[in-house]
């Protein structure tokens, strides 16, 4: 009877630590950095280019490892964001960095490649104050993002085709894609 008792506790806790190195290993995701840069510089020097962030300081990055479908997933992004207390932080910095002039508030804490198509949620490489009025603003961006998530997930567009055109120029994609006449069909989050 111990014997019995003895086996099946064993059994047990194989099973709870099979099960704890298969939940340990779901949702740890590298981040790789996009084209030929290998890290982003926070340094003062960086230049916003009519909203495009500089490629030295904000070249992209991606969430290697996770698949389509789990981008694709509903809710993916939000479950992924960072909070604000990481990126409003960063935010300042890369303000600085990039001699932005005004308030914070005029500024989006922006993902270079967005979350909905892959891109790192944490990566500094990834983010960037993008102005939230003038031209190539936030607010187009998003629009695109939107149009971006349902190209990728319908499989008309190959991912790292998407993700590489938009670390690359998001704002010829936005026109590429339509431009306003086309993706203000397509809001945020829609």
């Amino acid at each position: 009877m111990i014997l019995l008792i003895a086996w099946k506790a064993r059994r047990l806790v194989i099973r709870a630590l099979l099960i704890a190195g298969a939940l340990a290993a779901v949702g740890h995701y590298r981040e790789a950095t996009i084209g030929k840069v290998s890290g982003a510089s926070l340094s003062v020097g960086c230049h916003e280019h009519h909203g495009l962030p500089d490629p030295r300081c904000t070249p992209g990055a991606i969430r290697v490892g996770v698949s389509l479908t789990r981008i694709c997933a509903y809710d993916y992004s939000r479950s992924v964001r960072p909070p604000e207390g990481y990126t409003e932080p960063l935010k300042l910095r890369q303000m600085r960095a990039y001699g932005l002039p005004g308030s914070p508030r005029e500024y989006e804490e922006d993902h270079l490649i967005p979350l909905s198509i892959g891109g790192a949620p944490r990566d500094p490489a990834n983010l960037w104050p993008e102005p939230r009025s003038g031209s190539n603003n936030a607010e187009q961006k998003d629009q695109l993002e939107t149009w971006l998530a349902r190209m990728a997930c319908a499989r008309r567009i190959p991912l790292a085709r998407l993700q590489q055109e938009t670390a690359r120029d998001w704002i010829a994609l936005y026109r590429a894609a339509g431009g306003e006449p086309v993706l203000r069909h397509y809001p945020p989050g829609g």
